[in-house]
């Protein structure tokens, strides 16, 4: 009886390890600009993307930009945001997803050619996308949704994550990953 319980931990706790083992841990993290508001503000749209990192990246592999495109959809749309993409909406959607190494953290901050202020520079601080063993290099596996004001064209609200990325995954399991970069930035995003 004894042997048969402790057999019975045993393979438990095994089988929690291995389970361990698959999950993704991500870094996370979000900021409303100052003096910004989201209130009132139930559509949107995404910015024209004039990125191109995550394309040349894996340019044989899958469209990085319209997976993680359909996925920011379907949870804002589970937030009760409304995506109208050729109309005037309350929001703008910037992302950009780095998936190779040596990408300059300084393209973070222009990649969609929407103008930040000194102080929202200084609040979107590009120090926490770096990678702490090339600095001035931002981290491979860093997801970073912007939602801008269409209007004034200024940050309102930056979400991001990070986490280790092996782009020798299968498609498959890198499509998970991102879904669940995508789910993780945006719970901190306010529902309507």
């Amino acid at each position: 009886m004894y042997l048969r319980s402790c057999l019975g931990t045993l393979c438990t706790v095994l089988v929690a390890l291995s389970f361990a083992g698959c999950a993704t841990s991500f870094q996370t993290g979000s900021e409303l600009s100052p003096g910004a508001s989201l209130a009132k503000r139930s559509t949107f749209r995404f910015v024209p993307d004039k990125s191109h990192g995550a394309a040349e990246a894996v340019a044989s592999g899958p469209d990085w930009r319209a997976i993680i495109g359909q996925d920011i959809l379907a949870e804002l749309n589970a937030k009760g945001y409304r995506f109208f993409p050729n109309r005037t909406t309350d929001l703008l959607v910037a992302f950009h997803i780095v998936l190779v190494d040596n990408e300059s953290v300084t393209t973070l901050d222009n990649y969609l050619g929407y103008p930040l202020t000194a102080g929202q520079a200084a609040q979107a601080d590009l120090s926490r996308f770096q990678d702490p063993n090339h600095p001035g290099q931002a981290s491979k596996g860093t997801l970073i949704i912007d939602f801008i004001d269409p209007k004034k064209k200024v940050l309102l609200w930056r979400g991001w994550a990070k986490t280790n990325v092996d782009l020798k995954q299968s498609g498959d399991k890198l499509q998970i990953l991102a879904k669940e970069a995508v789910k993780e930035i945006l719970a901190k995003f306010p529902s309507r």
